[in-house]
């Protein structure tokens, strides 16, 4: 009897989200140019980061129909240097 009540707790399980999923209005809105503060303000944290986090951060985008693609944000002196796109 008193092993059937351990069945009855689970340990808690954060449910981890990591990144942002970034909408096409957002998009628009993102410029070279633009700091680091700035980009993490306007997408919200990076799914994923290169090498160096301070140089490329990587964010999701969700399509229709449950497809993915990705917008690489390459970060120069601290200042968005290049916006890529891949799918």
């Amino acid at each position: 009897m008193l092993l059937s009540g351990c069945a009855l707790f689970t340990p808690y399980e954060p449910e981890l989200k990591q990144g942002n999923f970034v909408k096409e209005e957002q998009l628009r809105q993102l410029q070279t140019g633009m700091s680091t503060e700035q980009v993490q303000f306007l997408l919200g944290t990076p799914m994923l980061t290169g090498e160096s986090p301070s140089d490329r951060w990587i964010y999701p985008i969700h399509e229709n129909e449950g497809k993915y693609r990705h917008i690489i944000v390459e970060f120069d002196n601290g200042k968005v240097s290049r916006i890529t796109r891949e799918s």
